[in-house]
């Protein structure tokens, strides 16, 4: 009878285990589909901000791709495949700009939600020394270009532009001893197209001055400057603040300039000529955007950026204020 009631326990104490074991073979199989899942919410939320267009607020990103309020497609963002995200208006004031993007993520079997507040990041521009609209033509430099976004605690790319990160380092590694790039500067970096056009408009509506405001001698005042059209340089100027050229910049002199320097048709540096810029430099596309046989030198200098935009708010990329699990 003892050996009957010993044998009797010893199964059910391996039923026992065995159930034990199966619970958790599939705690574990959750735990792992959760984080897949959350993985996935991550990295889907990474791709769908870094490709929000830079900008000053997020009207554009909540009437859709129709560009039309109150359209079906209102808030529809472009996601990577396995998941889904859209954007509605956040809670409370206008100010500051910030939306809501929910993002829906699915794999296997399972299924999350994540709601992100984005809003524009802290600093201005794209936070590269060089932001272009398109990868730089290779063999661009026949001069000097020598870039330094080095900083104690935060430093900036050399370039941005919407091109694979791959193809901006084959176009640094192609033009050779004529790029040079202090060592503590950070790689380059995609990055969306900067809205120059919505940018000069800006300008328009706002005071600003002409070409003269780039001075021959003595300190510049630091303002807002658009030029219609190409400009040429062929003499010493110095300028600060923020210059707009609607059109190529086309130096042929030596030329300073602190603050935030946009040419819409990209840039030459003649040989014999030199432009340096302490900020940062955005180009639209030119035929070429960059040209130097000269020297071209751009420093980081946050400073300088900061009273531009001071002068005029400046585009910011998006960037993702809080994030919450929903289901």
């Amino acid at each position: 009878m003892a050996a009957l009631a010993t044998l009797a326990f010893s199964a059910a104490l391996a039923a026992a285990l065995a159930d034990l074991a199966r619970t958790e073979l599939r705690l574990t199989s959750q735990r792992r589909r959760a984080a897949r899942l959350l993985a996935a919410l991550d990295a889907c939320l990474a791709d769908v901000v870094a490709d929000v267009p830079a900008g000053w607020d997020f009207t554009a990103l909540l009437d859709g791709p129709d560009a039309t309020p109150a359209t079906p497609d209102d808030g529809v963002l472009p996601a990577p495949d396995g998941c889904v995200a859209r954007a509605r208006p956040a809670p409370g004031g206008a100010t500051p700009a910030r939306a809501i993007v929910r993002i829906d993520a699915q794999v296997g079997a399972g299924r999350r939600t994540l709601d992100a507040t984005v809003r524009r990041a802290a600093d201005a521009g794209a936070g590269a020394l060089v932001w272009l609209s398109e990868a730089p033509e290779p063999g661009a430099i026949a001069g000097l270009v020598a870039l330094d976004g080095s900083h104690p605690s935060a430093p900036v790319a050399s370039l941005a532009a919407p091109a694979a990160v791959e193809t901006l380092d084959a176009w640094i590694a192609g033009e050779g001893a004529a790029l040079a790039i202090a060592p503590a500067t950070a790689p380059p970096v995609w990055a969306p197209v900067p809205p120059l056009a919505d940018l000069g408009a800006r300008i328009l509506a706002a005071p600003h001055s002409g070409a003269e405001a780039l001075v021959a001698a003595g300190e510049p005042a630091a303002t807002v400057v658009h030029v219609a059209g190409d400009l040429i340089l062929d003499d010493a100027r110095r300028g600060a603040g923020l210059l707009f050229v609607d059109g190529a910049l086309d130096v042929r002199g030596l030329v300073e300039f602190a603050g935030v320097l946009v040419a819409t048709g990209g840039i030459r540096v003649a040989a014999g000529a030199s432009l340096a810029v302490d900020g940062t430099l955005w180009l639209g596309a030119g035929a070429p955007t960059l040209r130097v046989e000269g020297s071209l030198v751009v420093r980081h200098a946050a400073d300088a950026v900061a009273t531009a935009d001071a002068l005029l708010p400046l585009p910011r990329r998006g960037a993702v204020a809080s994030a919450r699990d929903v289901g």
